[in-house]
């Protein structure tokens, strides 16, 4: 079966696993609530996770419990990041916290990463212990931005460092459990290599959405870093440049959050976070050409340049 086919079949799957989860624990808390658990959004994380496995040859069940895994304790940490944030929008609708507030949120979000838990318990002796580790280091991201809001002098490592923590740390976990289920030889550190820097561009291009798009298309509140003041690439890129420091630097003070994004676009920093992007992306490219399985490979290679290029 060809490999696009193929990962349809696989997503609808992930999909009625969610569902059954949500399904399971509904008789307990309502189901209401219990959608929020497993509710799926973009499934960029299932899709990569499953491109990534059949590159690399593992089996189906085994990639899509991780997938699964992987849909889930992304759902708990925006349950527990729009309580962190006082979102009131979330994928177009109203965040738990906005409806029932932030202690039945935070809860959630617990509910969400047990259910992660059980799927990783699935997959292989490791794969919870692992993913136990990747919350951790996912934790750590999220503390690290908080104590770092509205530094202006964060540098591009220290963002990159934060972005692998918080972001790339649950896509790093997939690599290297599917790195370890995979049947064909290959250089075991390349899949989680992989898979992190996929989670560093994810945060980019999230990045750059939040001065680019709607809410109409996000589905979030718009201009939600700098109204949280978070110093994210695009700022930090012109912070960096002497002409124009004492610009943004008038324009941050001032809170101006449409004024900052025209000055971003027009100043070109927001182009210039899609170089860093696309950096980032040739690198995962080369990763790809290691692989095992070459025809899966090349279309992990078409899914990495949709995620750089998405308009979502």
């Amino acid at each position: 079966m060809p490999t696009l086919l193929r990962l349809e079949d696989s997503l609808e799957r992930v999909r009625a696993g969610l569902e059954r989860r949500a399904r399971r624990i509904s008789g307990r808390v309502g189901e209401e609530l219990a959608a929020h658990v497993g509710r799926p959004g973009k499934m960029l994380r299932a899709r990569f996770c499953l491109l990534l496995s059949q590159a690399l040859g593992v089996d189906s069940n085994k990639a899509e419990s991780a997938a699964r895994a992987m849909e889930l304790v992304h759902n708990a940490s925006l349950l527990h990041d729009d309580c962190v944030d006082s979102a009131e929008t979330r994928r177009g609708v109203p965040t738990p916290n906005a409806v029932y507030g932030s202690t039945v949120a935070l809860l959630l979000g617990d509910l969400a990463f047990s259910q992660g838990l059980e799927e990783a318990i699935d997959i292989s002796p490791s794969a919870p212990q692992l993913l136990v580790t990747t919350v951790r280091e996912m934790t750590v991201g999220e503390l690290q931005e908080e104590f770092l809001k509205g530094d202006l002098e964060l540098s591009v490592d220290s963002y990159m460092g934060i972005a692998a923590r918080k972001t790339g740390a649950l896509f790093e976990w997939a690599g290297s459990v599917l790195s370890e289920l995979s049947p064909f030889p290959h250089e075991r550190a390349d899949p989680p290599r992989l898979a992190c820097a996929a989670g560093i561009l994810l945060q980019i291009v999230d990045d750059i959405h939040d001065y680019t798009l709607p809410e109409s298309v996000t589905g979030k509140d718009p201009g939600a870093d700098l109204a949280n003041r978070r110093v994210t690439l695009p700022a930090i890129l012109a912070l960096q440049s002497p002409a124009h420091r004492a610009k943004f630097l008038a324009l941050w003070e001032s809170a101006d959050a449409a004024a900052i994004a025209r000055f971003l676009k027009d100043e070109g920093f927001v182009d210039r976070t899609r170089a860093k992007g696309r950096e980032l992306v040739d690198s995962m490219l080369s990763l790809c050409g290691h692989l095992p399985c070459k025809p899966e490979a090349a279309e992990l290679r078409l899914f990495i340049e949709i995620m750089a290029r998405r308009e979502f």
